[in-house]
């Protein structure tokens, strides 16, 4: 140790301790920080780092130094002298072997490093590399750092940095793979001695007295002969993890099989202390990494066989009797084990069919028994998430094998949803705080629990209908007995609490039950069916009973009753809710038969009675009633229901009335549109007149208000008139977009005046963003659904309003409604007909000479109305292709000659389409991926449908710019999610020409790419291999693209000449 060292270790350590005081000034932070930059930027630094790493107790010393190595490592070390290299490369593995302390971030460094040095010398200056592994994993003094060493080779180099060519990268995963099979059968030997090892230790023999002498410490003596030995958990766990990323890009044909078990050993969660179960949990997500990969070569089927038959044995274990483990079975465990099971089903149970030991019941009894013994509701549903893969892969021909088990996991299913079985695992289920898919716990454990039973009844539907049923029908017949404990004088229900609480878990119950058995009325929709034949008597007299039970309000509204218990209010009002819903979904059951029609006017009487009492009505209540009558007006034919006085009256009042929650107006307004303007046949012309007048009436009266408003308004009251007037309609128009033409001119006849006026008010309204927000999503559902019937004359009026307005609001930088506007005239363009041939040059001016300019500079700030913009030019190029170029058929060619085929190539609008190409070309530029993507998938299509990329015009002036803009984003991958598209796209455009890309646009590309020399230059040009199949032509273009950022980002920090590919 020379004095100058020892001075400056101490002055180091001197600054580190101050730097990190909290007391210290920014200003004193600076200066410290400058003199540790100009210190190990000195051209032996290194030397003093490797005498500080192991002379100093300073932790902030230590990660000083070996950063200051790291940097000499990736920036210098071509240039370092051969001796300096190996005696830093010594040192630092000397120290790593001696390192004991417990900073494992420090210990991670210096394993990296290693790797680092190892990534450019080994095998030919560094052969000892991975021999020094392999020894470090056999000693077992330095077991955890070989496995640290390991795992850190491991990620580093089968993810490599980009300072590695392509040739490096294939050659250091071949030295990987040589050592593969030594490597695992060490990691078994150490897992399996570690696994079968007890965990917790325990001595019989009590220890000393304290007051006993040979009691007293003697710590010298301990320190003196103590032997510092890795925590055995720290092995396991970094053992665990080295073996999950070995997983992650081992071939799964140089996986042993012993390795399964080696695994499982530490997933016996029984065998743990409860601080222990993260090590299950990384044992679990280990096992998982096999099942995550999708390339499964031959000769793997035993490892997927071992795998199954060891998580068998797990599921055993935690499902044996004599053991509690599952009583505390964690969730996140529970996830874990379900994903792997979910895996192993969903990839893998055809393999494990076709072995002569596979037993499904097995499995599917085990499964069974977790399912039901699982205390924690999250956990319960990670089961059925398995029972729902494993019911996706039965086949039907198979299906009579699993019969009994599926009947009895829907015997299971169903009791875990009822109150009366499960209650002290229900009750305190929360059904109040919504989670991030607007769901309560209790919404979401219900819904899967009825999407699992409608699954299982797909194999076994009249089986499961009448399981259902069989306890709907007990709970439903205690509800309908209810009218016998009401007393009408006090308006209450003769109960004692402890009834009130039985009558909570039934009326629960029925709700849940009438939820399934709506579910399953899908089943039975399909005429012909077997089940559906036998099972006639049975859901005629389910609707019959739901009739009843629903009309039970006609005489008493339990949910307007006083009561010992609130919750009871809550029940009755969820009862009735899903008893019109349920019968909303069997109104499809009533129009097979003309007998059932006699249930039409009690459903009808059902829905209205609370329709028209809705301000005395629950909303839940009121909503589920408006959707039951938009069902009956959906399979009931209107001239049917117009004959009913009860329905004419309520129609005629529907628009007067003002109490309904919106979204429960807007079902009520489109159920009564839905019998106007539905099919009514043939018709004279009286009642066709009549017909006319009920609309035009209904109409006027809804939008009255609406139409009464004049620009000069009040704003307020202009924002509530038209956000519940416009809503509504344009709710009925997306209704109505499947609609016979008929239909739709009877409705664009009762909506003209709306329209017109909505037009007049938008120029005025039009910076008012809530108001022609509703405006403009107006006219998209109009002008989506209605065009046809509105014409020519008023389309082109309409347009020239929105394109009038689109120009002032571009003028003034508002660009609120601008993306709604593109969206308008997009459905313009993509029209059918000639109708927007006039406007189309209005269109195409507003886009690249009013709207572009303004948007490219604020790009970032508007991604959406950009894409809003990028689909409509899209739009106009697809649909209005003949706008640029003219048809074949019009030039003289054959009817037969596809528009596809090259043919006469001559724009008639050059300007216009090389404008309109560039604005896609300067998209691709853009950071946003959203932008990008839609630029990229536009070009594509476009090429696709019109064969864009071999044009002339796009060849002269476009082809080499776009394919320099998407090798330029490759190299600085700024969008990485789409590089299978940017090859693809990159490949198409040089399928135009291969031998230009390859001997003119390659070589031009290459001499404007920054840092690189002549013989970087000429290497790579030499390389790319000429190749014209899509695969090949996609791997040479990525070695190519990788070999460009090796030598870019090597030669930014490395001398001249350091880098030769």
């Amino acid at each position: 140790m020379t004095h100058r060292e020892h001075e400056t270790l101490a002055a180091l350590e001197h600054l580190m301790d101050e730097f990190f005081v909290h007391t210290i000034s920014n200003d004193r932070k600076h200066e410290i920080e400058t003199q540790l930059n100009n210190f190990s930027s000195q051209k032996d630094a290194w030397k003093f780092c490797v005498y500080f790493i192991t002379h100093t107790s300073s932790q902030y010393v230590s990660m000083y130094a070996l950063s200051t190595i790291e940097s000499v490592i990736n920036r210098q070390w071509y240039v370092l002298e051969w001796q300096d290299r190996a005696q830093l490369r010594n040192a630092l593995y000397n120290f790593y072997i001696e390192y004991n302390s417990t900073s494992n971030f420090i210990r991670n460094k210096l394993a990296k490093l290693l790797v680092d040095i190892a990534r450019y010398d080994w095998p030919q200056f560094y052969p000892e590399f991975f021999n020094n592994i392999l020894q470090l994993l056999k000693s077992e003094k330095h077991q955890l750092l070989g496995l640290v060493l390991l795992r850190t080779t491991s990620e580093e180099l089968m993810n490599p940095r980009p300072d590695l060519s392509s040739y490096r990268k294939e050659q250091l995963t071949r030295l990987l793979q040589q050592y593969i099979p030594q490597v695992f059968q060490i990691l078994i030997s150490i897992l399996d001695n570690l696994g079968n090892k007890p965990r917790h230790k325990a001595t019989a023999t009590p220890p000393p007295s304290p007051t006993h002498p040979s009691s007293q410490p003697n710590l010298a003596q301990q320190i003196s002969t103590a032997s510092f030995r890795p925590d055995p958990k720290a092995i396991t766990r970094e053992g665990l993890t080295t073996v999950q990323h070995l997983l992650s890009w081992v071939p799964l044909n140089q996986v042993p099989v012993q390795i399964i078990s080696a695994i499982f050993n530490f997933t016996h969660v029984s065998s743990y202390a409860q601080d222990d179960d993260d090590m299950c949990l990384l044992a679990m997500s280990t096992l998982n990494e096999i099942l995550y990969r999708k390339c499964v070569p031959q000769g793997t089927q035993p490892l997927f066989i071992q795998l199954y038959h060891n998580t068998v044995q797990l599921m055993k274990d935690i499902t044996c009797s004599s053991s509690s483990r599952i009583e505390t079975l964690s969730s996140d465990f529970m996830e874990k084990l379900s994903e792997l099971l979910c895996l192993l089903m969903e990839q893998h149970l055809w393999r494990l069919e076709a072995e002569p030991g596979f037993s499904a019941i097995e499995f599917l009894s085990l499964l069974f028994q977790l399912t039901i013994h699982l205390p924690s509701l999250p956990c319960y549903l990670r089961c059925l998430a398995v029972w729902a893969a494993f019911i996706k892969q039965i086949k039907p021909q198979n299906a009579h094998r699993y019969f009994e088990v599926l009947q009895n996991l829907i015997t299971a299913v169903l009791t875990k949803i009822q109150f009366n079985y499960n209650y002290n695992q229900l009750n305190g289920t929360n059904n109040e705080d919504l989670d991030e898919d607007n769901e309560t716990e209790w919404q979401l454990f219900l819904k899967t629990s009825i999407e699992l039973v409608a699954m299982v009844s797909e194999f076994a539907p009249l089986q499961t209908f009448n399981q259902v049923l069989i306890l709907w029908k007990t709970a439903n017949d205690v509800y309908c007995t209810l009218q016998n404990a009401v007393d009408h004088v006090s308006l209450t229900l003769k109960l004692e609490y402890s009834e009130c609480q039985r009558l909570h878990c039934i009326l629960r119950d029925l709700s849940s039950l009438t939820q399934t058995l709506a579910r399953l009325s899908t089943l039975f929709m399909e005429q012909g069916q077997d089940y559906t034949k036998m099972a006639i008597s049975s859901i005629d007299n389910l609707i019959i009973k739901m009739i009843e039970s629903a009309s039970i309000p006609k005489s008493i509204k339990f949910y307007h009753l006083k009561s010992i218990d609130s919750k009871l209010t809550d029940d009755f009002i969820e009862v009735q809710s899903q008893l019109l819903a349920a019968l909303k979904t069997w109104c499809s059951w009533l129009s097979f038969s003309e007998k059932n029609n006699r249930y039409l006017k009690d459903l009808i009487e059902i829905s209205l009675r609370h329709l028209q009492s809705g301000h005395q009505e629950p909303p839940k209540v009121c909503h589920a009633a408006a959707h039951l009558f938009l069902s009956i007006t959906g399979v009931v034919s209107p001239p049917y229901l117009i004959v009913l006085p009860s329905v004419v009256e309520f129609i005629q009042s529907t628009p007067k009335v003002k109490y309904y929650g919106k979204e429960t107006h807007q079902v009520v307004v489109t159920a009564c549109c839905n019998i106007l303007i539905g099919k009514w046949g043939e018709l004279s012309q009286p009642d066709s007149q009549k017909r006319n007048v009920w609309i035009n009436t209904f109409f006027e009266i809804l939008t009255r208000d609406f139409r009464n408003l004049m620009p000069t308004g009040d704003v307020s009251r202009m924002k509530d008139i038209v956000g519940n007037t416009l809503p509504s309609l344009s709710n009925v128009i997306n209704y109505c977009k499947d609609y016979p033409s008929s239909s739709k001119k009877l409705l664009y006849m009762g909506l003209k005046n709306c329209i017109d006026h909505a037009l007049f008010l938008f120029p005025t309204y039009s910076r008012h963003e809530e108001i022609s927000d509703h405006i403009l999503v107006f006219f998209l559902n109009v002008l989506g659904v209605l065009q046809q019937q509105m014409g020519v004359d008023a389309t082109k009026h309409a347009i020239e309003v929105f394109l009038q307005v689109a120009v002032s609001e571009q003028q003034s930088k508002n660009l609120s409604s601008l993306e709604k506007l593109l969206q308008i005239l997009q459905l313009v363009v993509e029209a059918p007909g000639s109708c927007c041939k006039s406007f189309l040059p209005g269109i195409l001016q507003l886009c690249l000479q009013n709207v572009y300019p303004v948007l490219i500079c604020q790009a970032s700030e508007q991604p959406d109305v950009i894409i809003a913009l990028l689909r409509l030019l899209h739009s106009i190029l697809n649909y209005r292709w003949n706008y640029f170029y003219i048809s074949q058929v019009r030039l003289g060619h054959s009817p037969g000659c596809s528009d596809t085929m090259q043919g006469p190539d001559n724009p008639q609008q050059p300007e216009q389409l090389l404008a309109v190409l560039r604005v896609f070309g300067e998209s691709l530029l853009q950071p946003d991926i959203n932008i990008f993507k839609t630029s990229l998938n536009s070009l594509e299509d476009l090429n696709n449908k019109w064969k864009l990329y071999h044009k002339v015009l796009f060849q002269d002036q476009l082809l080499s710019q776009f394919l320099a803009v998407l090798m330029q984003n490759l190299l600085d991958k700024s969008h990485n999610l789409l590089t299978e598209d940017i090859f693809l796209a990159i490949y198409n455009m040089a399928a135009v020409n291969f031998s230009l890309f390859f001997s003119t646009f390659l070589p031009n590309f290459l001499r404007t790419t920054d840092y690189l020399t002549q013989e970087q230059y000429q290497s790579l040009q030499q390389n790319f291999k000429n190749d014209t199949d899509m695969p090949t032509f996609v791997l040479n273009l990525q070695r190519f693209v990788n070999d460009i950022s090796c030598c870019r980002t090597c030669n930014s920090s490395l001398p001249a000449g350091s880098v030769i590919l």
